[in-house]
């Protein structure tokens, strides 16, 4: 069993904690990163394996078509299909704390195909952000952590993913279109034996930290974590439970500390279009929906009061 994930330069100091990580908990397996950038001149631990951009597979065919943060997260697709011959893989994000053996995982992998994990594992009332409906929009599986095991069921899993992100692959919701993720809320149904491991002490991020209790966590990911230790205010508006703002804060400050931290972390991905500009703030966003209504309704009484496209329809 080998672990594999898909990184920047800005993630070489992500890499380097998760090599670590693994080397302790799972000493006899390799780390495969695909690296989805310029070719970096440093010294890797000595269980990584780098793939260069321009040896997996695909990847250059699309570099012109998809942006730098969907180029990443469709190369750890393609590079599942290329790695996965003999041994079982599991992908973990780069910015994934591995905090004890992986046992349930590697138990599932035995026997199932491929292993996933959800985003939520019980239902919650709408009120709070993330929601039902972003899940819908973008997954309810979690793309961060899963794994596959070598046989036909896996390889066409694989074939029929890699075959949609070529053509279909980018975030564009209002076509279905999810990126990697959304493509996984299909696989259970068209893949025997895909399986879901209902493990809260897996997968906890920042969209789901507060169903869990924390308690034995098997993996920690901080996508989206600032240098400072907090997340940006668009990825959720819930309570972040203390032990995931402590333990976010505890690795910002390891990460800071690495040496190859402040000479990589603002680097620019050499492959993709330029990304969007992230969104603004759910605070702004609410705010501005509030404005429009008030809007509507004075265009209501006093047509073309404030804006013509504002009028009511």
């Amino acid at each position: 069993m080998h672990f594999f994930t898909a990184c920047w330069t800005k993630h070489v100091s992500h890499l380097n904690i998760l090599a670590d990580q693994l080397a302790q908990h799972h000493p006899e397996s390799l780390l495969y990163a695909g690296w989805v950038d310029a070719p970096l001149q440093v010294t890797l631990p000595a269980n990584v394996r780098v793939i260069p951009f321009q040896e997996i597979e695909k990847l250059s065919d699309v570099a012109e078509k998809y942006t730098k943060t969907e180029l990443l997260h469709i190369a750890r697709v393609f590079l599942a299909k290329q790695l996965l011959q003999t041994e079982t893989l599991i992908f973990l994000e780069p910015e994934t704390q591995v905090l004890r053996p992986l046992s349930e995982l590697v138990t599932a992998l035995e026997t199932q195909p491929a292993v996933l994990f959800s985003q939520w594992l019980q239902p919650h009332p709408d009120r709070q952000f993330p929601d039902s409906k972003h899940h819908l929009n973008y997954g309810t599986y979690f793309s961060g952590i899963w794994g596959i095991r070598p046989g036909t069921i896996s390889e066409n899993f694989l074939n029929w993913w890699c075959h949609n992100l070529e053509s279909r692959g980018g975030y564009n919701l209002c076509e279905g279109q999810g990126s990697d993720q959304l493509w996984l809320d299909m696989a259970p149904a068209l893949f025997e034996g895909v399986y879901a491991l209902r493990k809260p002490a897996y997968g906890i991020h920042i969209g789901n930290a507060f169903e869990r209790s924390g308690e034995h966590p098997a993996s920690l990911h901080f996508q989206g974590l600032k240098a400072d230790g907090t997340y940006p205010s668009y990825l959720s508006n819930r309570p972040l439970p203390a032990y995931f703002r402590e333990a976010s804060k505890k690795y910002s400050t390891i990460l800071a500390a690495h040496p190859l931290y402040s000479q990589s972390a603002q680097t620019i991905p050499a492959y993709g279009l330029p990304d969007p500009p992230e969104p603004v703030s759910l605070t702004k966003q609410k705010w501005a929906e509030s404005l429009k209504k008030l809007i509507k309704k004075i265009n209501t009484y006093q047509p073309d009061f404030f804006f013509k496209d504002s009028q009511p329809r």
